[in-house]
């Protein structure tokens, strides 16, 4: 991996750790649900973000790939807010996550910025 992206690996990763501990907190109930549909999308977003860097040169496939990683943290982002206001996830859990989740988007961000200038 380049070294831009091993850094926003190694954000997403650290935000997957810090979101699976809090999702223990979620109730039984959700487990299959909200719960089930947050991992995905935090996946879908590492699963993008590896395809885009095992992208050769293809400028085109590579920048709709890490499009797709962006679209999966905005799906994240609402994710985590309904948790948040369903009471399943604490406020204090909700602030980090939501400053993860934007650390991670700028990332993700600047990374499709460059490969437009390319």
């Amino acid at each position: 991996m380049s070294d831009n992206v091993m850094k926003v690996y190694q954000k997403w990763e650290d935000m997957a750790m810090y979101l699976y501990n809090a999702l223990k907190s979620y109730p039984k109930s959700e487990r299959f649900t909200l719960a089930a549909d947050t991992s995905r999308a935090l996946w879908d977003i590492g699963t993008s973000i590896t395809k885009a860097n095992a992208i050769g040169s293809n400028k085109a496939e590579k920048k709709k790939t890490v499009e797709s990683a962006d679209l999966a943290l905005v799906k994240l982002k609402v994710l985590i807010r309904m948790g948040m206001k369903l009471e399943y996830l604490p406020l204090k859990k909700y602030e980090i996550l939501a400053g993860q989740i934007t650390e991670v988007g700028r990332m993700i961000g600047g990374w499709i910025k460059s490969i437009q200038s390319i």
